[in-house]
């Protein structure tokens, strides 16, 4: 039994490791350098920074067993902090009795540890799906077909790319194809000095959500900042202004942050440094998505992610599991 997995995220590497270890052979097709997908941790020449999800909860047992393993492997930790949330009023406190874990020493450790042992083909896109009398090809970006023939080929990607690859195919029908939004995210390193209770932020309708990730376990000082932001911009603001956008994304973060964090005159908020990153497919429309697998066994074909489970780490993880149990019990 050959099975391949299109993308190297939490879902890919989950459902790889489930296969392994019920002896299948498998390989796991990635277009960019590394692992992980929205777990990324872009490493700039002044900081590492994760450009993704900013922390993770953990709600269902068997996602909580594999957390409290990660914690075990040092490359998870708990996040303690207070949430504080923008009002009329300026900041305030948002008490919440939620468990949010980080990625220790960055969110991408988590992809990393589950990526041990699985054959990955890095900067290889795949562009096509050919089904024949002996199985599945692919078909790389640059027209080649591969050599090798799956019993099962398993889509990990947002539902908008899974639903191109799969035009023709018997689920074809099941992939929706509008169900992301868009996001800006933006990193900032600042000088100033900022309460040390303040580590997160849930914001309006132009920033939702902001990170301070020099404040999250196991996070480096620097001696050139004070502070590490990471500020994600709402859906429809991003929506709006898109990648191509004429908004200076820096100033707009930074004005938004200070404005936030009410910084007095006498001592502004500077910005030391900045990144900036635009995640076309990001946050679910509808996070009420109930979990669901999207596979034709005859075929030999599924579509599977956090999409299919209500978003999150947590639902990239359990697809995985899911589709690997039901099918390959």
């Amino acid at each position: 039994m050959k099975v391949a997995i299109i993308g190297a995220g939490i879902s890919g590497l989950t459902a790889a490791q489930g296969l392994m270890a019920r002896g299948v052979d498998v390989k796991v097709f990635e277009k960019s350098r590394g692992v992980g997908g929205r777990l990324a941790t872009k490493r700039l020449e002044w900081g590492n920074v994760d450009i993704g999800a900013q922390y993770f909860t953990a709600r269902d047992q068997r996602f909580q067993t594999r957390v409290a393993q990660w914690q075990e492997d040092k490359v998870a930790a708990r996040w303690h902090f207070q949430p504080h949330s923008l009002s009329a009023a300026g900041l305030i406190p948002s008490p919440d009795s939620t468990l949010r874990y980080v990625g220790t020493p960055n969110m991408n450790s988590l992809a990393q540890a589950l990526a041990r042992g699985v054959e990955i083909d890095f900067n290889t896109r795949i562009d096509a799906l050919h089904a024949s009398a002996n199985g599945w090809t692919l078909v790389t970006a640059d027209g080649r077909a591969g050599k090798q023939h799956f019993d099962w080929v398993v889509l990990t990607l947002p539902a908008e790319q899974s639903a191109a690859l799969l035009a023709g195919t018997a689920i074809e029908q099941q992939i929706p194809t509008q169900v992301h939004e868009p996001c800006w995210a933006l990193a900032v390193a600042t000088r100033g000095d900022v309460p040390a209770d303040i580590q997160g932020i849930f914001g309006d309708d132009v920033v939702s959500w902001v990170s301070r990730l020099s404040a999250r376990p196991q996070r480096q000082a620097s001696e050139h900042y004070d502070d590490l932001w990471l500020l994600h911009f709402s859906g429809d603001w991003s929506t709006i202004n898109g990648k191509d956008t004429g908004v200076d994304i820096a100033q707009a973060g930074l004005g938004w942050l200070a404005q936030a964090l009410q910084m007095p005159a006498a001592k502004p908020l500077q910005a030391v440094y900045h990144y900036k990153h635009y995640w076309r497919y990001a946050r679910l429309k509808d996070d009420t998505t109930t979990a669901s697998i999207i596979a034709d066994r005859s075929a030999g074909i599924a579509a599977i992610g956090a999409w299919s489970a209500g978003g999150r780490v947590e639902g990239a993880y359990l697809s995985g599991l899911d589709f690997v149990d039901y099918f390959f019990a």
